[in-house]
């Protein structure tokens, strides 16, 4: 009996546009975000849900409701699927990082797990609470289809940890939002990834062009 869990990145916010660090900030989607909320539900055509879980930020719930539209399932928020906080960097731009904190940022986009920024949380506690909810919705939906929204850095620190790569590749498997990611689980907790970062049921045009880029 398998039970398959699709991991979808929450729709793009007008911060994603600018490359200002959300963390935990409560950001909503922007058009474009909601676009691609519709496209990963289209995607989805023809899959039975048994549940959805999200992070309670309001652009993983939003995005989670576009993808439910009118099935009749229960939707759940979960706070081990919100994002890592990153404290004092919340709300900045890339530049303002790069002026306030010479070099971290290039740290950040190498080797995100020596990151010790005042107030925010560490990459391996994110991968922690991470997996912890990971195995807990496995545990109450075997032999079920899960779906999960959630947020780049705590989807990608499931899916390195399945796949067994190290969190600092985090930026060598980027996953674009709206995307499908896609576990399956045996009996035997054997988890394998089918898909990583599927997008291509979103249009060229709806993908945001430079995710993870330095912009000035």
């Amino acid at each position: 009996m398998t039970t398959t869990i699709i991991l979808i990145r929450h729709g793009e916010t007008e911060w994603n546009v600018l490359h200002r660090f959300q963390g935990i900030s409560d950001v909503p989607l922007n058009e474009t975000g909601r676009k691609q909320a519709g496209f990963a539900k289209l995607g989805l055509e023809g899959t039975t849900l048994t549940a959805i879980y999200t992070s309670p930020l309001q652009r993983a719930m939003e995005t989670a409701s576009i993808i439910r539209g009118e099935r009749n399932i229960p939707v759940y928020a979960e706070e081990g699927l919100k994002e890592m906080g990153v404290g004092e960097w919340e709300g900045l731009l890339v530049s303002e990082i790069d002026e306030k904190y010479p070099g971290l940022y290039d740290v950040w986009r190498t080797h995100p797990s020596q990151i010790q920024l005042q107030g925010a949380e560490p990459f391996e506690k994110t991968r922690e609470r991470a997996m912890k909810t990971f195995w807990k919705i496995v545990r109450e939906n075997r032999g079920g289809t899960v779906l999960l929204v959630s947020h780049m850095m705590c989807i990608s620190s499931i899916l390195l940890t399945v796949a067994g790569f190290p969190l600092d590749e985090v930026w060598q498997h980027p996953i674009t939002n709206g995307a499908l990611n896609i576990v399956t689980v045996d009996d035997d907790d054997k988890a394998e990834i089918a898909y990583w970062s599927k997008d291509d049921h979103i249009p060229e045009e709806f993908r945001l062009k430079q995710p993870f880029g330095r912009l000035k």
